[in-house]
Parts: C-alpha cells; structure tokens; sequence
C-alpha cells in the first residue's frame, strides 16, 4: 500500500542570497562560498582575523560584491564553538543579515560523507557547511530579547552559585565529621534553624560548646534563636562531651575552625547569592507575563522552579508543538530498530542540559503521590517500567503540561491533565 503524505522542506538560506560559509576559531574565520556568474559557478576561500574591524569590513565588502553579482543580499552559515562565534553571529545579525548554524554533531558527520574520512581541516570544514546548508540541515539564529537574555543569564549565574554553595556545604559536612566527630543529628536540623545557631555561636566545635556547662549552653542558643526544643540541645551537649575525648591537638583544631569559618562565609555568600538572583528572575518574569505566555503556578511547582525553567526554554509561544520544545530539551526519543531488531530507546540528549536537570528536580517534586504527576508516575512504576525511564517520562510530560498550560487560555486543572477524571 503506498503512502502519500504531505511534504514540508525544511527551513534553508534563500537561493536569491550569497551564502557564505564561516568556520570559526579564536584567532581567524575562514570563509568559503560559491556564486554564479555567466552561467558558470565558481568558489572562493579567505581567512581573516577574528576580531570586529574585520568582520565589519568582510560584511561591508561582500555585501558590495553580491549585489555585483546579482544577489539579493548575504546569508551565513557557522557551527557555534561555544563563545568564538560570538562576535561574528551578534555583528551579522545587528547588521540585519540572516545567520544559521549547525548542529555540531551532524557537522562532524556530515565531514564523514562530503571527504570520506574522520579527518579535520578548516578548509575542509567550510565545504561541509556549504553543503549542510544547501541540504536544509540547518537553523536560523535567532536571539532572545533583551529581557530573556538577561533572564537566561541570571538563570546561568544562578546555577553557578547553587553549585558553589552545595560545594561548600559538602566540603563543611566532611570538615565538621573530623571536628564534632561523635555528631549525630539529622541534615533537616544540621541545616535548620538549630545547626544554623549552633554554627554561629560555636562553629560547630565541641570544646566550645561544653566550655560552660550544659546550662550555659543552652540558655546562649535559646537566646539566640527561640523556639529550640532543649530535648535536641541536651542530645547535641551530650555528643559534644563524647567528642571532646577524641583530641585532634590543639593545633589542627585551630586549622579546622578556620577553615570551617571560611566555608561558612563562603556558604552565607552564595547562598544569600541565590536568593538575590532568585527574586531577580521572578522580577523579570512578572514583566514579561505582560506580552508572553507564561505557564501557571501549579501545587508543588514553585515560582522559582518555573521561573529557572522559563530561562532555559525561552518564549514558549516560538515552538509550534510541544514536540518542538521535547525536542528543544533533548528528550526526544531516539528509536533503534531495523527489521527484527529492537533496540532499547533512549533520550537523545541532543538539547539544553541545564534545562534537563531543571526538569529532573521538578519532576522529581512532583511525582509525589498528592501532586500533579504522582499518577502518572505510579501507573508507570506499576506497569514495570524502570524508575529512571518513569522519571524521564515524567519530564516530558511535565514539560508538555507547561506547554499547554500556557499556550490555552482556559484556566489550569488537573482535569485537563487527567482526562479520566470526571
């Protein structure tokens, strides 16, 4: 039986359009382009430097010299390096010229099937992005307002400063078990109110804390912060007592104290960093709710959850399809079949990697039995699927829940996620 179905070509340069080729490096951009003339087609290669009067003048230049030729405008094809295309891709653009890029992967594929080989030459390489583009494997550059960049770049120093701060908390755990050695107490109340008193009374060193007697102690911290059950501090007296017989000698005690005194700052700081840069994020995003469709607040789904997530994804209104954002996460379904073999399917992970660890701890709040994906998380688990892969499929929905959420104008229930629910 045959099958015909409608045919969509993917987005590529306009033909009317010089397309040049732009293969980047810190220092240099090697160019590589083809153009017709007379009826002839012909190619051209140069490098330059990597820098803006360069640039500037390679635009102003080859802008001339296509309109010589007959062509409507410039068009530009780059693989992203990570930063070195940068001052290239924001000059093209501001100059109102399109810019498209490449995935790096195919890039390296595509290498494969233009010379034969795994080799690599930056010559070589404008070909191959000359090719790619000519093929529609391509996508157009288009940068965020200023708005959702900046939100996108607190989002990034925002996770900076979560990671710098876990780092410091890990490093004061391991640093406090050779000071407080016999501490047992749970991490909900070593990083509470009660270890946070504790901590900038005594600095978590038990020879300060049984300096005074049991009562002295727990008047001081019952002082500093009310509300401290004394059952918890009489615990905390005693392991503190137990401690003091192991005796690390009195220099190395003084080495551990300072440097449990600097993690702490180091902590406080990024910790306090966060919280900043947090309220920052909800700012802008209350701003832009003004213009675009921003996804509800949801049971279990903080406004500093969603508003991280939002950072990464960037207006949701600009994906067609929620499969374009699944896709956009790198948590399309990569399928491995062929005839009678069937493969185990994966996530691409050809995506956002911050957005998708983002999903995961929001996923992971969520599937709790009372919240809005525990349902589906538990139908999944009883159905035998493993929680890892029940755990991705809880991403993806969450991230098409969003999706809808925001693209509908009706008010969000669970009834629409659960379609079963009367």
């Amino acid at each position: 039986m045959i099958k015909i179905t409608h045919f969509q070509d993917s987005g590529k340069p306009d033909p009317s359009q010089l397309l040049l080729a732009i293969d980047v490096s810190s220092r240099t951009l090697d160019i590589y382009g083809r153009y017709v003339q007379n009826g002839n087609e012909f190619e051209l290669s140069e490098s330059i430097p990597n820098n803006v009067r360069s640039i500037m003048h390679l635009l102003s230049e080859y802008s001339r010299q296509a309109m010589v030729l007959g062509y409507s405008g410039l068009a530009f094809v780059l693989e992203p390096s990570g930063r070195h295309e940068q001052k290239f891709t924001h000059m093209a653009y501001k100059n109102g010229y399109s810019v498209w890029q490449v995935n790096p992967e195919r890039m390296y594929k595509a290498g494969v099937i233009h010379h034969g080989d795994d080799g690599k030459s930056d010559p070589q390489d404008g070909k191959v992005l000359h090719m790619m583009a000519r093929m529609g494997k391509v996508y157009l550059y288009q940068p965020l307002n200023d708005y959702w960049q900046q939100l996108r770049q607190l989002g990034w120093w925002l996770e900076d400063s979560s990671l710098a701060a876990t780092d410091a908390r890990v490093r004061m755990g391991e640093l406090r078990r050779n000071l407080f050695v016999d501490y047992h107490q749970s991490r909900d109340l070593t990083w509470g109110p009660t270890g946070i008193c504790i901590q900038e009374l005594f600095g978590f060193d038990p020879w300060k804390i049984t300096a005074g007697g049991d009562t002295q102690f727990i008047n001081r911290v019952k002082a500093h912060r009310r509300g401290i059950p004394e059952r918890c501090l009489r615990s905390i007296w005693d392991q503190a007592q137990s401690s003091c017989l192991y005796d690390p000698g009195k220099d190395m005690r003084a080495l551990l104290n300072d440097q449990a005194e600097h993690l702490w700052k180091t902590w406080t700081h990024h910790a306090h960093r966060c919280e900043v840069l947090g309220r920052q994020m909800i700012q802008l995003v209350e701003i832009l709710s003004e213009e675009h469709r921003i996804p509800p607040i949801i049971p279990g789904f903080t406004e500093l959850m969603r508003v991280k997530i939002l950072a990464e994804t960037g207006p949701l209104e600009r994906f067609a399809h929620w499969r374009q954002l699944v896709a956009y996460a790198g948590l399309k379904i990569r399928m491995r079949r062929s005839g009678k073999y069937i493969g185990k399917d994966r996530i691409t992970k050809k995506g956002r990697v911050l957005l998708r660890k983002l999903l995961g701890q929001a996923a992971f709040s969520l599937t709790r039995k009372d919240r809005i994906l525990g349902e589906y998380y538990h139908r999944k688990r009883q159905e035998s699927m493993p929680g890892r892969k029940a755990k991705v499929a809880c991403m993806r929905k969450l991230l098409k829940l969003l999706y809808g959420a925001a693209m509908s104008k009706q008010a969000f229930t669970t009834e629409r996620v659960y379609r079963s629910a009367s």
